[in-house]
Order: structure tokens, then sequence, then C-alpha cells
């Protein structure tokens, strides 16, 4: 029944949303043929998948399958571009990288430029941190005791601190998170991939999925390729590289 409590969100936003639904019910059962990329583009801006399409010269666009369902509700933009363009320009990229990584031109022993070290620094660093903390609720606890510190302030004080401690907790675990992914030594899968990719004639949708988690294309026709190997994401160029 409306109007019988405080909506939760705005009716305006609400009705939009709906439309947003509706327009989305149709053309779901739309096929599509497979292409080189297929399943691997996204749109940068509004993160939903973006098709390719053939236009009425025959020519292979893309476009943001978020703004062709609701473009009339102003929501993200069309990106457009030629389908043809980034597959040659991903392809080119790619062998340009494998060829310098199988000739060892590239060191696949980095992960955000940030060694093993500099995450046990970080840890150490973070421990120091959350230890000061715990030291400052015990003595902040004697001084209640001994009378220095009010009931009240001292509630008010222990949840800033707890709150504190328990930020501080998080970030430590995925500090330790991020290094043991750093630790993960994928180099020799790498290169498995790296030789059959450069001894195919003609590379297929099923190795593209392998190499690419996902391709995001901007509207201002820049694409980040991110790869599936950990190892692969310091690669040169491999992301912000523009469309020609």
């Amino acid at each position: 029944m409306e109007n019988t409590h405080e909506p939760i969100i705005e009716k305006q936003v609400f009705d939009k949303i709906q439309k947003m639904v509706i327009v989305q019910k149709y053309n779901r059962n739309e096929k599509k043929h497979k292409f080189l990329l297929d399943g691997l583009l996204f749109c940068y801006e509004c993160k939903h998948k973006i098709g390719v399409r053939t236009t009425k010269n025959g020519k292979l666009n893309m476009i943001c399958n978020n703004y062709r369902r609701n473009s009339k509700l102003g929501i993200c933009t069309s990106h457009g571009f030629s389908y043809e363009t980034l597959e040659k320009s991903i392809l080119k990229y790619i062998k340009e990288l494998f060829l310098a990584i199988d000739g060892r031109k590239i060191e696949l022993n980095i992960k955000n430029n940030r060694t093993k070290q500099d995450y046990e620094k970080m840890l150490k660093q973070k421990q120091k941190e959350i230890k000061l903390i715990k030291d400052n609720i015990d003595k902040m606890y004697v001084d209640k005791l001994n009378g220095k510190v009010s009931e009240e302030m001292y509630e008010r004080l222990f949840n800033k601190l707890i709150s504190e401690v328990n930020q501080k907790e998080k970030e430590y675990n995925e500090l330790k998170s991020k290094k043991e992914e750093n630790g993960q030594d994928d180099s020799k899968e790498i290169k498995k991939i790296v030789k059959e990719f450069l001894e195919l004639k003609k590379p297929t949708p099923e190795i593209m999925k392998v190499i690419i988690n996902k391709i995001e294309i901007h509207q201002d026709k820049q694409i980040d390729i991110l790869f599936n190997f950990k190892k692969l994401q310091t690669a040169p160029k491999s992301r912000g590289k523009k469309l020609q």
C-alpha cells in the first residue's frame, strides 16, 4: 500500500529503476555471433558488458549493452567504436608482449612494485600501531580504576580506540593476503600459455579467455587489459592503451 510508511528510496529514483527493469526485459533471447573477444569486453564507465553488432555497411561496432537497453534514459554512452580496430590492437599488443616475455626481456617476478621485504616492513608497522592502541586502552583502564578518568569518558574513548584497532587489524589482514598473493609463482604457467599463443596461426576465443580476465573500454577509446595471471598485471602498457 502506498504512502503508509517512509520510503527507503525516493519515489523518483524508484520509478527510474522500474523503467530500467522494464527495458531490460526485452531482447533477452537475442542470439549473437561469437567473436574472438566475446565475453571479455566491459564498459569502464558503468561496468556492464559491451556487445558487438554488425552495422548496415557490414562493419562490426561495439556498443555498451547498458546504453543500448536504456538509451532513452540517458544511462551511460554508446562506446560505439570499431571492433575490428580493437581486436587488431589487442592481438598486436599481446603478441609483442609475449614475444618480449619469450625473449626474457620482461621479468615476471615483480608484483605491484612491492617485494616480500616491503610487505614484511608494512606488516610490522601495522603490528606496532595495533600494539600502541591496545597499550593505550590498558593505561586508560588503569586511570579509570584510579579515578583519573570518569566512567563516561572511559566508555567513549574505549569505543573509539576499539574501532581504530578493528580498522588496523583489517588493514593488517589485507596486507597479509597481498603478501601471500605476491608470493605465488605463476611464471611456469605464463610461459606455457605464451608458447601456445605464439605457436597458433590464428588465436581462438578459448585461449583469449585463458589469457585475459577482461578488457575495459573507456568512452575516450582508452582500453585496460586485465590479465588472468597476477604477474602479468605489471606488464608495460597493459593498462591505459588508446585505440588508434
